[in-house]
């Protein structure tokens, strides 16, 4: 997953674990991921990785740092910042893709409109992340709940 507004690259443990590596690979770290779920995370650690976007000859590897965090998610990854500015990447929402400079020209990446609907449609079945959240009012008082249907 590609999110612009994310300040570092988050690899999930199972995505990890699927790369045949270890907890004894992680190279410690003891701060934490804040707003990154509504509250602060605990890193398991960071590991450092070849990615590789985009197809011959068009295609670009860099090593990409990543924060590795023990959460159940559906995805594999969220690149943010770090890495769409190593690929010196522009990234269009709605053409869902992502244009970066290779050596042989232009490269691309597109999402997967189907599998993007699969992640989200997981997404929201994770227990702990299907209820609603009740935000707070920023004026105080009691927060009137949400009619999603005229009364």
């Amino acid at each position: 997953m590609i999110d612009a507004g994310s300040s570092v690259n988050v690899l999930y443990l199972n995505a990890f674990e699927m790369l045949g590596l270890t907890k004894e690979e992680l190279t410690p770290m003891a701060s934490a991921l804040t707003r990154f779920t509504g509250d602060s995370i605990s890193l398991l650690g960071t590991t450092i990785l070849p990615v590789t976007i985009g197809e011959e000859p068009k295609a670009k590897t860099i090593m990409t740092t990543f924060m590795v965090v023990g959460l159940p998610s559906t995805y594999n990854v969220i690149f943010g910042r770090p890495t769409l500015n190593k690929l010196k990447a522009v990234v269009s929402t709605y053409h869902r893709a992502i244009k970066f400079l290779t050596w042989a020209g232009i490269g691309e990446s597109r999402s997967d409109p189907g599998e993007s609907r699969r992640c989200h449609l997981m997404a929201v079945t994770i227990p702990g992340k299907s209820r609603p959240r009740r935000v707070p009012n920023p004026r105080g008082g009691p927060i009137a709940p949400m009619q999603l249907e005229p009364p």
